[in-house]
C-alpha cells in the first residue's frame, strides 16, 4: 500500500493511457486450429480423464470416509482386541507388584498405628505386602500396651491388615492407608481405668476390629465378656462414628456412637440395642468447651419406658426431669448418680401409682431359684433411694399408699423406714436390714402396727367375737430369704408376749403364710385367717 496512492490516481486516467487498438484478441485465437482436432480419436483420453476425476471426487467425499471409519472400527480390530487387554493386564500387574520389592520397617508401621505418645505398639511377627484382593500390608502379632506401664496390655491381635490406596502406590514415601483391619483381637477393659483407652486414637485412618473378644474387668475381677465383637472406628473427620456389634450375656448387642460439631457444641448420639431382651437405649447429649454436658435419654424394654433430661458435671449425672412407666408403676425419677471415684447414687422415685397385684403375679412366675435370690444385690451398687407411691392397686384395696427410705451398701440393703398407709384401718411402720453373703440372705426387722378404727379393722377381717383390741402392736424378728421362713424375736402390745405365745404365733405364721413359698405371703385371704386365729386364741 505504500507504493501506490489511490487518492492521487483515478481509474479514468489509467484507462486513457492504455491503447486498446494495438491488441486484436480474436487474432490471438487463430493459433488454435479446431478443425485439425479429431475429437473422436481423443475421446478415450477425455473419458479416462473424466473417470479419474470422478474417482478423485469419490475419495474426497466425506461420507465415504465416514463409512470407511465405521467399516474399519479400531475397537473391532483384531490387533486391538488381542493385545490391548494383555497390555493393560501386564502394566497393571507391574504397577501392583512393584511394592513387593520394598522393605517395610517395623518401627515405621508401629509409629503409624500408635500415633499417641501414651501407648506403644509392638510387632513381633512378619510384615508382608500383598496386592490380592486389594493392595495391602499384612502384619502378624501386634500388641498395644500402656507406655507408662508396659505390663498393661490394652490390645493384642493375631492379624492386622493395612489397606493401601491406589494413588501413589509405587512411591513408597507417598503411600496412603485407607483403613486398618485388626482381626482375632483381645481387649481387656478395666472399668476403673478407662482413661487408658481414651489415649488410643486413630484420628487419620478408619479402623475396623473384627472377630474379637472384649473382656470387662473391675481391676482383676472378671465382670463380663463381649464375644464375636466387630468394632468400627471412624474418627478422622466429622461426624465421628463408633459402631460395635457382638454377643453379650448370650444376647446380640449393638452400640453406635455418632459425634458432630454444631454451633461450637459437640453433639453426640448413642444408641444401644439388645435383641433378646428387647432393650433399646438412646442418649443424646451436648458438650461445650467448658466441659459441661447436658442431654436427654430414652430407655425402652417391652412395656417399660424411661425418658429423662440430665446434666453431667464433676463426674456425676444429675437427672432433673424424667418419666418412668411400665406395667407395674408410673412416676418420676430425680436425683444424682456419681460415677467417680466410686459409683454412688441419691435418687427420688415418686410414683403416681403402683400395681401391687401385677407385681406380685410377676414374683410368683419367677423360678424357685430366682425367688430365693430376689434380694441379692451386686456389692458395687451403693446409694440411697427414696420411694413413694400415692396410689397402690391391690385385690382387696388394703394398702392405700406407701413411703420408704432405702440404702444400698456393699451388697446389703438397709430399710431405714417403710411406711404403709392402710387408710381408715391405720398404718404400719417397718425398718431393718437385709444382709447377703454366699450362703445366706436374712432380713432382720422390727415394726409397729397402728389401728385407728377398731370397728373398721374387725369388720375387714370378719372378727365379730371381740370388742376391744390393742391399738398398737410392736414386733421384731428375722426372715430367712433363702429358706423362706420367719422367726419372731418379740411381740408386744400393752405388754410383751411370753415365749410360748411367740413360738405359737411363729409356727402358725409359717404354716399359713409360708408353707408354699411366696404363694401365700401376700394373699389377703390367708392373712385374714391367720389374724382371726391369733386374735381368737389370744383372748
Amino acid at each position: 500500500m505504500k507504493y501506490f496512492d489511490f487518492k492521487r490516481y483515478k481509474l479514468s486516467t489509467i484507462l486513457k493511457k492504455i491503447n486498446f487498438s494495438r491488441y486484436n484478441f480474436l487474432k490471438d485465437f487463430n493459433f488454435v486450429n479446431f478443425k485439425k482436432l479429431d475429437l473422436k480419436k481423443n475421446y478415450k483420453y477425455i473419458s479416462f480423464l473424466r473417470s479419474y476425476l470422478v474417482k478423485l471426487l469419490n475419495y474426497l467425499n466425506p461420507r465415504r470416509y465416514n463409512y470407511s471409519i465405521k467399516k474399519n472400527n479400531l475397537i473391532k480390530s483384531r490387533f486391538i482386541i488381542k493385545h490391548l487387554p494383555l497390555t493393560i493386564i501386564f502394566f497393571g500387574f507391574l504397577y501392583f507388584s512393584i511394592p513387593t520389592l520394598y522393605k517395610y520397617e517395623k518401627k515405621n508401621i508401629e509409629n503409624l498405628i500408635c500415633e499417641n505418645k501414651n501407648i506403644k505398639c509392638t510387632i513381633s511377627g512378619n510384615i508382608n505386602y500383598n496386592f490380592l484382593p486389594t493392595p495391602r500390608i499384612k502384619i502378624k502379632d501386634l500388641v498395644v500396651s500402656n507406655l507408662n506401664d508396659k505390663e498393661i496390655i490394652l490390645l493384642s491381635a493375631k492379624k492386622v491388615i493395612l489397606k493401601l490406596s491406589l494413588k501413589n502406590l509405587i512411591v513408597k514415601d507417598k503411600q496412603k492407608f485407607k483403613t486398618i483391619e485388626i482381626n482375632n483381637y483381645e481387649i481387656n477393659v478395666n472399668l476403673k481405668k478407662l482413661k487408658n483407652f481414651s489415649s488410643i486414637k486413630f484420628e487419620k485412618i478408619p479402623v475396623k476390629l473384627l472377630k474379637g473378644q472384649i473382656t470387662l474387668l473391675d481391676n482383676n475381677v472378671y465382670v463380663a465378656t463381649i464375644d464375636e465383637a466387630n468394632l468400627s472406628l471412624s474418627l478422622q473427620e466429622h461426624p465421628n462414628k463408633i459402631t460395635l456389634r457382638g454377643k453379650f450375656l448370650g444376647d446380640d448387642i449393638y452400640i453406635r456412637s455418632l459425634s458432630k460439631m454444631t454451633k461450637q457444641k459437640l453433639t453426640t448420639k448413642i444408641k444401644l440395642k439388645m435383641s433378646n431382651l428387647n432393650l433399646l437405649t438412646k442418649i443424646k447429649f451436648f458438650s461445650s468447651k467448658k466441659k459441661n454436658i447436658n442431654g436427654n435419654v430414652l430407655i425402652r424394654k417391652d412395656k417399660f419406658r424411661f425418658t429423662g433430661i440430665f446434666d453431667y458435671k464433676d463426674n456425676a449425672i444429675i437427672i432433673s426431669e424424667s418419666n418412668l412407666r411400665n406395667i407395674f408403676l408410673d412416676g418420676k425419677l430425680e436425683g444424682k448418680i456419681e460415677l467417680s471415684p466410686y459409683f454412688n447414687f441419691n435418687l427420688d422415685l415418686n410414683l403416681n401409682s403402683i400395681n401391687f397385684t401385677k407385681l406380685y403375679s410377676y414374683l410368683l412366675n419367677l423360678s424357685e431359684k430366682d425367688q430365693k435370690n430376689l434380694f441379692e444385690v451386686n456389692n458395687k451398687i451403693n446409694g440411697n433411694l427414696n420411694l413413694s407411691a400415692e396410689k397402690v392397686y391391690s385385690s382387696y384395696n388394703l394398702v392405700k399408699s406407701l413411703e420408704s427410705r432405702v440404702k444400698f451398701s456393699n451388697g446389703n440393703i438397709l430399710i431405714d423406714q417403710f411406711l404403709i398407709n392402710l387408710g381408715k384401718l391405720g398404718a404400719a411402720d417397718i425398718s431393718g436390714d437385709i444382709k447377703n453373703n454366699n450362703k445366706s440372705s436374712n432380713f432382720k426387722y422390727e415394726g409397729n402396727f397402728f389401728i385407728d378404727n377398731e370397728k373398721k379393722f374387725l369388720s375387714k377381717f370378719a372378727i365379730y367375737n371381740l370388742k376391744n383390741i390393742s391399738s398398737n402392736l410392736f414386733f421384731s424378728g428375722n426372715f430367712d430369704l433363702k429358706n423362706i421362713r420367719n422367726s419372731f424375736y418379740e411381740i408386744s402390745n400393752n405388754e410383751k408376749l411370753n415365749n410360748d405365745d411367740i413360738n405359737f404365733i411363729e409356727k402358725e405364721f409359717n404354716e399359713y403364710m409360708l408353707s408354699d413359698g411366696y404363694n401365700n405371703l401376700f394373699r389377703f385371704s390367708k392373712f385374714k385367717e391367720f389374724i382371726k386365729l391369733i386374735l381368737s386364741d389370744s383372748n
